[in-house]
């Protein structure tokens, strides 16, 4: 009864209140003691960006794809969202200024890379544009070109050697000289993400105000899992002496894991982990499972690997029991069909469940039309917004083929749990 009393005054709160939001209004500024979060949709890959509590800002991941498939290597021809004129970065840039616009210098206090892929860091391959310091502007390389990032947050710094060195990767190659410039010209500082921290991702303005109620849990990177208790951690993964090169950890399941949490609300954000094995696989390329008993339950839950087959296996589905899922969808395998079948399954779990995604091409639509009928969204950016104190939440979609910040859609509000 006393939910049912509170879900009433947030509605009330919501349809009053002079920063209501209002489908076919452009998105209203962030408010202080609101955490949002925008899954932006660029169609080449993840862009997520908060604005947490007190004003810190945190990027992560800052996909541009490359425009030709390394499996095929023919041309991908994903169109860039709003359109073509600029690049996935710089896009993702003017996103991040618009909704800073309450800021009189914007910044983004911290950028996570979760993982050394194109689709959430860029691709320098077949790219032309080059920044002051002479590294290919792509991705969050790009970003940084067009609005400041004092901190990146990755898992390899500073030698990128696990599980095996990036010597001869020209991705990565382009993102360290971008680091070492900024480093050395703009005093860009850089970490390794660290599990088992709840200190390395911070509130910077207003830390007291919010620090009962506030936290950003580092689960998992590179196979070293929080156990649950205080910082300790464990590691998944063999050692590396005892594995052949061809059987080390792939890039996918080296991605960094966190559980952000505001009042009652929390966030799951796991990058591109897996947890459904290909026929023959180790069982320790399974880091899913491992994280069902330590991550659950969540309020939203980021799709892990753009909920392509080999992710959301069951056992974290059940432990997570997310009631919004959003999946950040730019290729006509994103999602699954078996993963749509494990997310509505009530032998999942009980409890009702909306998903919204925010790009489906045309072929993923085909492959998943008996579930379309069921998505809170086909497109779009897609926007969490919590209300002060973390208690209840909305899921905002925004138009994303033009930079008007209209509201296509209003959801909610749903109670924190």
């Amino acid at each position: 009864m006393l939910r049912h009393y509170l879900l009433v005054f947030s509605l009330l709160i919501y349809s009053v209140g002079s920063n209501a939001q209002q489908t076919g209004q452009p998105l209203p500024d962030w408010q202080q003691g609101q955490l949002d979060i925008h899954h932006i949709n660029t169609g080449q890959g993840n862009a997520t960006f908060a604005i947490l509590p007190d004003g810190t800002t945190l990027l992560i991941d800052a996909g541009a794809i490359n425009s030709l498939d390394w499996r095929t290597n023919k041309p991908r021809n994903i169109p860039t969202k709003p359109d073509n004129s600029r690049q996935a970065g710089e896009w993702i840039a003017r996103y991040v200024r618009k909704v800073l616009n309450f800021q009189p210098k914007p910044v983004i206090d911290y950028a996570i890379i979760t993982h050394f892929h194109d689709d959430h860091m860029g691709m320098s391959l077949n790219v032309t544009k080059r920044s002051a310091g002479g590294y290919v502007a792509t991705g969050i390389t790009e970003v940084n070109d067009f609005i400041p990032i004092h901190k990146i947050i990755d898992r390899g710094w500073p030698d990128y050697s696990y599980p095996r060195s990036f010597v001869s990767d020209s991705m990565v190659s382009n993102y360290r000289q971008y680091l070492n410039w900024q480093v050395k010209h703009n005093k860009l500082a850089v970490e390794r993400f660290q599990a088992g921290r709840s200190d390395q991702i911070k509130l910077l303005y207003k830390p007291a105000t919010y620090r009962d109620n506030f936290e950003i849990k580092n689960l998992m990177v590179n196979g070293e899992m929080w156990t649950g208790q205080g910082s300790t951690t464990r590691s998944l993964f063999p050692d590396l002496s005892t594995l052949k090169p061809a059987n080390y950890p792939n890039e996918n399941m080296c991605s960094v894991v966190f559980l952000l949490r505001y009042g009652n609300f929390d966030y799951f954000s796991g990058g591109d982990i897996q947890g459904v094995l290909q026929f023959g696989a180790p069982a320790w390329h399974d880091v899913e499972t491992p994280l069902a008993n330590v991550a659950g339950p969540v309020d939203v839950h980021l799709l892990n690997h753009h909920g392509y087959p080999d992710s959301e296996n069951g056992t974290l589905l059940a432990s997570l029991r997310p009631r919004v899922l959003v999946i950040p969808a730019w290729a006509s395998s994103h999602p699954g069909h078996d993963v749509l079948e494990r997310i509505y399954s009530e032998q999942t779990y009980q409890e009702p469940r909306d998903v919204f995604a925010t790009n489906l091409l045309s072929e993923a639509k085909t492959a998943i039309q008996d579930f379309l009928p069921r998505l809170k969204s086909e497109s779009g950016h897609v926007v969490i917004r919590v209300a002060k104190g973390g208690n209840t939440y909305q899921v905002l979609v925004l138009d994303d083929t033009s930079e008007s910040f209209r509201i296509k859609a209003v959801h909610g509000p749903y109670q924190a749990q």
